[in-house]
């Protein structure tokens, strides 16, 4: 379809057929499927037609599904998971088992007939659903789930009440926690992970005291190693570091694991491997402030040679994009991937220059750019690298980047606060599109900014609310459970301890962008005396 004059004002099926119909499955279809869903009244026939098309279903997609559902008959799957277990029974076998998998904690009070009605259709063909199902009938299902596989085990422990999550017990929790890592199921990982940065669930961390877990992701046997620095071992703790180091080739995951080896240890030689690292990061900062030395990483701020006239894609385009990302760069061969580098060799195209770059170079090199010169007017240098900082975490400032939660652009401003800011802002002309433009990307970033700046003032919260949104930063603070003046470690073991995984690792990289960035603009930020800022709260109960 030839693009029409006005693409902003397009409803309805010229939507549809313009940024929808015969375009590549993808996170930008999808993202374009959920506008032409939440913004048109749509019938059933039509709601399925897109349903199909769909790359994935995220939270977005789910909420203005569930709304129309109010209305228009719903894709057979989304009913099926609403659909009650008795009610279920009497449909096809496929939509049973959907509504089993989304009601299994009712199996708990569930009467034994309709219970053995569904054991006797999905025994064969859904095992491991089955399982769970009987050990959930059992009254002692808080122990009865550690004899089981790990997909049987985080079945059941997702199914539990609060009350029974604080009752799980075994009397052999090192055979079964061991045995239960070894399965290799990454939702049994994250079930331990998120029990270790709970702030209840004592009895889960005392639990992992008395196991030593070796197979385990990098984050997980990191995690552990937290545990046993707060509640069990510090020897248990450093060889946990060591086995998360060598889990994983990611310089930051390395460094990370790096830096508390030293922190329990104080040994100078700790230090002297963060001198080395390649990556740019709090750790390795850390590492060249503490000792006044440079540190190994090298940071590149400006490409040369970029020409001035028009690069040859449309730079404002999020499909480009996305087929530039499945085809033309999709590959870890240096020598093919630098054959492309002339054709982003463009002043519009320097952040997506450096982002092949970074690719070529295998993530060695730290490229630090400052694209959009003269763009916007900054308020102060400080203003301008905290933005950096923010959008080189969320986008490597490409324009055109959407995410799997569709926030959009450089800044990656989620839809649902489009409206809203455009308004703050003194702005009625702000639609999604819009945000693939870098300037008005990084205005309604720099807004949200300076908003979340004036609540929460500190560059490392600012960074957390910013990716996690103010209400979650606010409800985790007002805990009184982190950033204590109180305990050892601080503010690093709170830094640690963020929930959100997203949250606690965007946190630590955004600190690092911004600290960077100032020195790319001549200032010198200390860290440590950055983060000391953090401890703002005081907490006589917790002392680990």
């Amino acid at each position: 379809m030839p693009k029409p004059t006005n693409v902003q004002d397009l409803k309805g099926r010229d939507f549809f057929n313009y940024y929808i119909k015969d375009k590549p499955k993808g996170i930008v279809r999808d993202f374009y499927i959920w506008q032409y869903l939440s913004e048109n009244k749509l019938d059933s026939k039509q709601i399925n037609e897109v349903y199909k098309m769909l790359n994935a279903k995220n939270p977005y997609l789910r909420k203005v599904l569930n709304n129309l559902g109010k209305t228009e008959k719903l894709p057979r799957d989304m009913e099926c998971a609403k659909m009650a277990v008795k009610t279920a029974l009497k449909a096809e076998d496929s939509c049973l088992i959907i509504s089993v998998k989304n009601h299994l904690a009712a199996f708990k009070t569930l009467d034994k007939a309709t219970t053995d009605s569904v054991l006797k259709k999905i025994k064969n063909t859904h095992k491991d659903t089955a399982r769970a199902i009987e050990i959930l009938q059992n009254a002692n299902r808080t122990t009865a789930l550690f004899k089981e596989n790990s997909i049987v085990f985080n079945m059941v422990y997702h199914a539990l009440s609060s009350d029974e999550k604080h009752k799980i017990t075994t009397q052999n929790p090192a055979e079964d926690f061991k045995r239960l890592s070894e399965y290799k199921t990454n939702g049994f990982y994250i079930l331990l992970n998120n029990a270790i940065l709970s702030s209840n669930l004592k009895n889960i961390k005392t639990l992992l005291l008395k196991a030593d877990i070796k197979e385990a992701p990098h984050n997980t046997l990191f995690l552990l190693g937290i545990n046993e620095l707060r509640f069990g071992d510090k020897t248990k703790a450093m060889n946990y570091f060591e086995r998360a180091k060598k889990a994983t080739s990611l310089g930051f995951f390395i460094d990370r694991a790096t830096f508390w080896q030293y922190m329990l240890s104080k040994d100078s030689k700790y230090l002297d491997a963060l001198l080395k690292s390649k990556n740019a990061n709090i750790f390795s900062i850390f590492a060249s402030q503490k000792t006044g030395k440079s540190p190994g990483y090298t940071i590149i701020s400006t490409l040369p040679s970029l020409a001035l006239d028009n690069p040859p894609f449309d730079t404002k385009d999020p499909y480009v994009w996305q087929n530039i990302s499945n085809t033309m760069i999709n590959s870890s061969d240096p020598i093919k991937l630098a054959k492309v580098v002339p054709y982003f060799s463009y002043k519009d195209t320097m952040p997506h220059l450096a982002y092949l770059m970074q690719k070529i170079d295998k993530y060695a090199t730290n490229y630090y750019i400052t694209p959009y010169e003269g763009l916007i007017k900054w308020n102060s240098v400080e203003e301008q690298s905290f933005t950096f900082a923010i959008a080189r975490q969320e986008s490597y400032f490409i324009p055109t980047l959407i995410s799997r939660s569709f926030a959009l652009g450089i800044m990656q401003i989620m839809p649902a606060n489009v409206k809203p800011f455009a308004k703050e802002m003194g702005r009625s002309d702000i639609e999604y599109n819009d945000l693939f433009d870098p300037k008005t990307s990084l205005e309604m970033g720099r807004h949200f900014l300076n908003v979340l700046k004036r609540q929460f003032k500190h560059p490392l919260f600012v960074a957390y609310s910013y990716n996690g949104g103010p209400g979650f930063l606010k409800r985790l603070l007002d805990k009184n459970e982190l950033f204590l003046k109180n305990r050892d470690y601080e503010p690093w073991l709170s830094m640690e301890l963020v929930p959100n995984e997203e949250s606690r690792l965007y946190g630590q990289r955004v600190l690092a962008n911004f600290i960077i960035y100032e020195k790319l603009f001549g200032k010198e930020i200390n860290l440590e005396n950055l983060l000391k800022e953090t401890l703002i709260y005081h907490n006589a109960n917790i002392t680990k």
